[in-house]
């Protein structure tokens, strides 16, 4: 199973993108950021290949090219898509349909909005949903024994287990360690996390412009508790995970 990160930046830009990750197998698109929509267009799945939309959280780094996907399926001729997200999911969904109300009767958005902690079954596969701790109502997802991928958290007692059994887990670390920080993830407070994590690779994402030239660092101090590869994301990079 082949993963591309469309997205590895943040709210601030800079020459990363805003988040998005794409499962290129399956066209599950996990997040939509500014930026997203483009970089889709140079990865090896077409723009309207996205069969499913998984939301980590709405705000706004995280889904501001739905609607331009959206348009951009219909005027391909595509009928419908399907977006899954925690609590705030429906409401801004219907919030954006409201504002692009000409997109209302030409694409059906199907929303299916579960509480953190939840599982279900996607196109055959498993998914598991953890709570995460931002903002906003967020959650991390989990995809059979492939990967986990975060969204946007503090450092969270329990992802550790969530991820064990996994090839990679997808971990957001906005800031280097120097920058005080809440909601978000640096690079100290994940690794002690991280202690007891049996997943083969962690990929750390979702850099903000203050990342810039601390990136060896901040693997460093992850790797000083996580015994696995850690690697900084990058915007087109694509790696396999097993099944």
């Amino acid at each position: 199973m082949k993963l591309t990160f469309l997205g590895t930046g943040s709210a601030i830009p800079s020459e990363r993108v805003h988040s998005g990750l794409i499962v290129e197998d399956e066209g599950f698109l996990f997040d939509c950021g500014s930026g997203v929509l483009h970089n889709l267009n140079r990865s090896r799945v077409p723009v309207d290949g996205v069969t499913n939309i998984f939301l980590t959280h709405t705000h706004l780094d995280h889904v501001n090219d739905l609607m331009a996907l959206v348009k951009a399926d219909w005027l391909l001729g595509r009928e419908a898509i399907h977006v899954y997200g925690p609590p705030g999911t429906t409401e801004t969904l219907n919030h954006l349909v409201d504002a692009y109300d000409y997109l209302r009767d030409k694409m059906t958005i199907g929303i299916t909005e579960f509480e953190p902690g939840d599982s279900f079954e996607v196109g055959g596969h498993s998914f598991e949903t953890f709570p995460t701790e931002h903002s906003v109502p967020s959650t991390a997802y989990r995809m059979d024994d492939s990967f986990v991928y975060t969204g946007d958290t503090e450092a969270v007692e329990g992802i550790a287990e969530f991820a064990s059994g996994c090839d990679v887990l997808i971990h957001e670390c906005s800031f280097p360690d120097e920058i005080e920080v809440s909601n978000h993830t640096r690079p100290s407070t994940l690794a002690p996390v991280l202690e007891d994590c049996f997943v083969n690779r962690v990929y750390l994402t979702h850099l903000y412009p203050h990342t810039r030239g601390e990136e060896e660092a901040m693997v460093e101090t992850v790797g000083e508790h996580y015994g696995g590869e850690v690697h900084i994301a990058e915007d087109m990079q694509t790696v396999e995970v097993k099944d």
